[in-house]
């Protein structure tokens, strides 16, 4: 008997839909009058399925006229345990026992498949609890060596005797769906004559779903289906994008026997990758919204999509492995002199805008001009530089902006590493971009200006490429919506890490230049 506890039953969700010709009824003397529910497991959830009240014999029956879905079932009973039966094709029996004590009690009725599911149940109970006896005995005389060894003995017994169960019940059963759910419980095993570490890994991985179908939906009504798909794209699969999407896809493929399943299969992993905090995540993510998702979820909200299909395509312009966006940008001068001399005419383009700003011109006419002063401003950064004619060992793409708490506080944290680790002199470089390009409230724009240059000067930057292109389409290419971002890239300028903190970057460059140097 298992305990489970409803906050209320008014909480309770009533499908109500049911087998053709179901009936299953069921007789507890010790709950005459008493509610009784019906549910399944979906995964590690209890779904309630409907409900019925017992007469004054404590009889009653679930009744229907289409079919319950096939999977493992409960019976929630009103001291807040339940217990689990199998419904497939066998839709019209009785339950009969005392709850007091149900496990050795129930009896089904025109149900053979329940009556040896209850059988398999009572024998592993039994040896469970001879096991745990023995455990506790070993324990307790883990001093006495010749005691351990007989208490060994009886342990391995006890296991070979719960194989036997196991084995028994699926050679005499092979057509039940309880058989087909005990084989899906078991790992598959390595034949003892495969030794090779490597050898057992791949035969693991490639028979890792021979004892578990993942097409049949009646799995997905037991407490294993998710927990199973997890294990393997998680423990199993290597956590390389390429690989990764390569099963998700045959995931996805054999789930398409049943609508419901499909629906599981591709929500599931949908919102897996959506939300998994691992970098090459996204890469999983996109490929199964933009091939799967975004066509065939007919029940997502049309908005919904559409919003999906807008983020998707920006992200797939980043994705780890694939050749960064270029883009090109004026460079802010090392030079203290020349720094000072942007900094006075910031103060004069600062000075434009805000004339044009409480100018009578129309919205749209002052846009243009703003846009001009910005060009001519722009036009007064002399050094011009492109992130694909930046040649380095590694290049460090560092968006960020001077009114971010956050960026104030780690950029100048992030250049003590670069110059401690000198990784100038390993030719590993770092554009830092000014991500400021929004010119709706002028006098913001400028002092957002004004506060970088002076960011630049304090700290010294000069070993940093600080570049800016307020015409550029950065944010777009880079999926930003936020700051900092550091885009880590490759002497190729292939992404090689996004999103991370610049230790965790460094840290990469230092093991890579390493491996390298070996």
């Amino acid at each position: 008997m298992k305990k489970f506890i409803l906050s209320s039953l008014f909480t309770l969700i009533i499908i109500g839909v049911f087998a053709q010709g179901c009936k299953i009824e069921v007789k507890f003397a010790n709950l005459k009058n008493q509610d009784l529910i019906i549910g399944h497991h979906f995964n590690t959830q209890l779904i309630p399925d409907d409900t019925i009240t017992l007469d004054n014999k404590g009889y009653g029956a679930f009744k229907g006229k289409e079919a319950f879905p096939g999977g493992m079932y409960f019976l929630f009973l009103p001291n807040k345990t339940y217990f689990d039966f199998i419904l497939d094709k066998d839709q019209q029996f009785s339950i009969t026992g005392d709850t007091m004590d149900f496990d050795n009690t129930v009896k089904y009725k025109g149900s053979e498949e329940n009556t040896v599911f209850t059988e398999y149940q009572r024998s592993l109970k039994d040896a469970n609890k001879r096991q745990n006896d023995l455990s506790k005995l070993r324990e307790a005389n883990k001093e006495n060596k010749e005691k351990i060894k007989e208490i060994d003995v009886d342990l391995k017994k006890i296991k070979e005797e719960m194989d036997g169960y196991y084995k028994k019940a699926i050679a005499e059963h092979p057509n039940m769906f309880f058989t087909k759910f005990l084989k899906a419980t078991r790992r598959v095993e390595v034949p003892k004559e495969i030794t090779d570490k490597k050898e057992q890994y791949y035969y693991f991985r490639n028979h890792y779903f021979d004892p578990f179908d993942i097409s049949d939906p009646r799995l997905l009504r037991t407490p294993i289906y998710e927990g199973t798909i997890d294990m393997f794209l998680d423990k199993v699969i290597m956590q390389h994008p390429d690989t990764l999407i390569t099963e998700v896809d045959m995931l996805i493929e054999k789930s398409r026997t049943n609508d419901e399943l499909f629906r599981f299969m591709l929500v599931h992993l949908f919102n897996k990758y959506a939300s998994s905090p691992v970098m090459s995540s996204e890469n999983v993510y996109v490929h199964i919204a933009d091939k799967y998702y975004i066509n065939e979820a007919k029940w997502s909200d049309p908005e919904f999509i559409s919003k999906l299909k807008t983020k998707i395509k920006r992200k797939k312009k980043c994705l780890i492995g694939a050749s960064a966006p270029d883009i090109n940008f004026r460079i802010v001068p090392v030079d203290t002199v020349k720094i000072i001399e942007i900094i006075e005419k910031n103060d004069v383009l600062k000075k434009d805008g805000l004339q044009v700003e409480k100018s009578d011109a129309d919205s749209l006419v002052k846009i243009n001009l703003k846009i001009e002063l910005l060009k001519e401003f722009f036009f007064e950064f002399e050094e011009i530089g492109s992130l694909y004619t930046t040649e380095a060992e590694y290049t460090i793409l560092w968006f960020w902006t001077p009114d971010c708490s956050h960026c104030k506080k780690e950029t100048p944290k992030f250049y003590e590493l670069y110059l401690e680790k000198k990784l100038d002199e390993r030719n590993v470089k770092i554009i830092s971009f000014y991500m400021q390009k929004d010119i709706a409230d002028w006098k913001r724009f400028s002092k957002n200006n004004d506060d970088w240059f002076k960011f630049i000067k304090k700290h010294n930057m000069d070993k940093l490429i600080n570049a800016w292109n307020p015409f550029d389409l950065f944010r777009r290419n880079y999926d930003l919506d936020s700051s900092p971002v550091l885009y880590l890239l490759d002497k190729e300028k292939k992404i090689v890490a996004k999103r991370i903190g610049y230790e965790q970057a460094i840290e990469i460059i230092d093991n890579e230049l390493k491996s390298k140097n070996k």
